[in-house]
């Protein structure tokens, strides 16, 4: 299932009275690959820009991100170092959620919903990592 631009925006007008917001000036590293990831984002307003091998010869754009769309997030579901840098050109706003915060939130689900979670993350890592 696919969720349309008006569910993006409800989902993120609901996070967003629960997560910690945090701004990045223009030309800032978000991230960089190889650091331990512990924090996932979500951009609210401005730019961020995926890459892998970020200042070397085979530095590749993997994404641009929209807002309401969520980052990071592959680490933190695997508990691992961060597979690409998120960098911003222009500056940009961002919703942040926490290791903890996700851990807790899952405590609190549904024990279904937690198991669905819980799969489609493994399946979302053994799928990144082919």
């Amino acid at each position: 299932m696919v969720s349309s631009d008006n569910e993006q925006d409800y989902a993120v007008k609901a996070v967003k009275k629960v997560l910690d917001r945090k701004t990045f000036a223009a030309g800032k590293a978000i991230f960089t690959e190889g650091q331990t990831g512990t924090i996932a984002y979500i951009l609210l307003r401005g730019d961020v820009t995926i890459y892998a091998g970020l200042g070397t010869a085979e530095q590749r754009e993997l994404m641009k991100v929209k807002p309401g769309q969520m980052f990071g997030e592959l680490a933190l579901m695997a508990d691992a170092h961060r597979t690409a840098s998120a960098t911003t050109a222009q500056g940009c706003e961002l919703l942040t959620v926490s290791q903890d915060k996700l851990k807790q939130k899952l405590e609190d689900a549904d024990p279904f919903v937690r198991y669905w979670i819980e799969y489609l993350s493994k399946r979302v890592i053994d799928l990144s990592a082919k």
